[in-house]
C-alpha cells in the first residue's frame, strides 16, 4: 500500500487538498494517516468538513507584579524626578539621594557610612589630614584630595561608590514621612560615573538578598549588639581579624551602624558580618534583665476610714493664743483677775 509522504502530514496544506485521486488505494480502503478519516465522494465539488466548536480558553493566569516596580514611596518619587531629568536631592526622614539630569551621583543616610570614615578607616589617611582637607578644601574637597596625593582617584572613587551605596540603602527604603526635593542641592562628592536609578535599585536589592540570606530578620540592624563568648556552632566566611575585631566592640551598646563607624567600614559590609556572627551564635541582641515586681502600692490617707468617734465626748484641750493681740491681751487679763476672786 502507497504511503504519503511525511512532508504532507506536515504540510499546513488544508486537508480537502490532500484527498488522493479516485481508486487510488482501492475503491474501500480508507485513506492511512491522521490527517483524513474517508474518502471524498467521487463526483462533485468537496465539502469542507463542518466547523468545529470552540472550546473557551482557560483565562490566563493573573499578572504579577513586575520586580522593577517601586516599592516604596521615596522609590516611587525618585523614579519620576529621574524619568523627568531632574537635578537635586530627593530628602526623606531617613536619608537622601542627588540627582544629577535624572542620574544618581550621591546618597547619604544619618546611619551610613561616609567618605571620610572610609578614608581614614582605612588607614589611607589620618583624622588630623582629614580635618585639614574639610577646612582647605572647602568647596572643592574631591579636587584637594586628589591634588594634595592625600587620596588617589581609584580609591577615592571606590569610597565614593560604597558611600552612596550604603546611603541608598537607607533611603530607599523609606516608605513613610514627608519628602522634599531641593533643586538646589548639590553633594560634596559626586560619583565620577553616575548610576541610573534602575542600577541602584537593582544594587540594593542585591544588598538585601544576601543579607537575607545570612539572617532573614532585620532586629540587628539597629539593635545593640553583644558578643555571647560562645563557641561557634557554624562556619563563617568572615576573616578571623575581623571578627575578633567586632566582638571586641560588641559590647551591648553599640549598634551596627556605630560599629561601622568605629571600625572605619562600610554599614553594609559591617551589617553582613553581624549577620553571620549572630547566625554562628557569637552575637546576640542583649535582653532586657526582668523587672522585679513592684512593692504593694501604700494605702493612701484617703483610703483609710475615718475612727468611730468615742462613746464619751472629753473637752478639747487648751489653745494656743497670740498674746501680742492688744485684745487677747485684754482677755486674758480677766480671766486672771475672775481666777484671783
Amino acid at each position: 500500500m502507497p504511503t504519503v509522504p511525511p512532508l504532507l502530514v506536515a504540510s499546513p496544506v488544508s486537508v480537502h487538498r490532500l484527498v488522493p485521486a479516485a481508486g487510488q488505494f482501492g475503491p474501500a480502503t480508507e485513506v492511512p494517516g491522521p490527517y483524513l478519516t474517508a474518502l471524498p465522494p467521487a463526483a462533485g465539488p468537496a465539502t469542507p468538513p463542518a466547523p468545529r466548536p470552540r472550546a473557551h480558553a482557560a483565562p490566563l493566569p493573573r499578572r504579577r507584579r513586575s520586580s522593577c516596580a517601586p516599592a516604596t514611596t521615596f522609590e516611587a518619587a525618585l523614579t519620576d524626578l529621574a524619568a523627568e531629568g531632574s537635578t537635586g536631592a530627593l530628602h526623606g526622614p531617613d536619608g537622601a539621594v542627588h540627582l544629577s539630569g535624572g542620574l544618581v551621583v550621591h546618597a547619604e543616610a544619618p546611619g551610613a557610612a561616609t567618605v571620610g570614615h572610609l578614608l581614614t578607616g582605612a588607614g589611607r589617611i589620618t583624622v588630623r589630614e582629614w580635618e585639614d582637607s574639610l577646612l582647605l578644601g572647602a568647596g572643592r574637597l574631591a579636587e584637594y584630595l586628589l591634588g594634595s596625593g592625600l587620596a588617589g582617584a581609584g580609591e577615592l572613587e571606590l569610597a565614593r561608590l560604597a558611600a552612596t551605596l550604603d546611603g541608598a540603602q537607607d533611603a530607599l527604603a523609606q516608605h513613610g514621612g514627608e519628602l522634599r526635593f531641593d533643586p538646589a542641592a548639590r553633594p560634596v562628592f559626586a560619583l565620577a560615573r553616575p548610576l541610573s536609578v534602575l542600577e541602584l535599585r537593582g544594587a540594593i536589592g542585591r544588598r538585601r538578598s544576601l543579607l537575607d540570606g545570612c539572617w532573614p530578620s532585620a532586629e540587628l540592624d539597629r539593635a545593640p549588639l553583644l558578643a555571647t563568648g560562645a563557641a561557634p556552632t557554624r562556619r563563617t566566611a568572615v576573616p578571623h581579624r575581623r571578627r575578633q575585631a567586632l566582638l571586641a566592640a560588641a559590647d551591648g551598646t553599640r549598634t551596627a551602624p556605630e560599629l561601622a563607624r568605629l571600625l572605619g567600614r562600610s554599614t553594609y559590609g559591617t551589617l553582613l558580618d553581624v549577620r553571620q556572627l549572630a547566625a554562628a551564635g557569637l552575637l546576640a541582641v542583649p535582653r532586657p534583665a526582668a523587672v522585679p515586681d513592684p512593692p504593694p502600692a501604700a494605702v493612701s490617707p484617703a483610703a483609710v476610714p475615718p475612727a468611730a468617734p468615742p462613746d464619751v465626748l472629753l473637752p478639747p484641750g487648751p489653745r494656743s493664743y497670740d498674746s501680742a493681740d492688744p485684745e487677747v491681751g485684754l482677755l486674758l487679763r480677766l480671766r486672771a483677775a475672775l481666777e484671783a476672786l
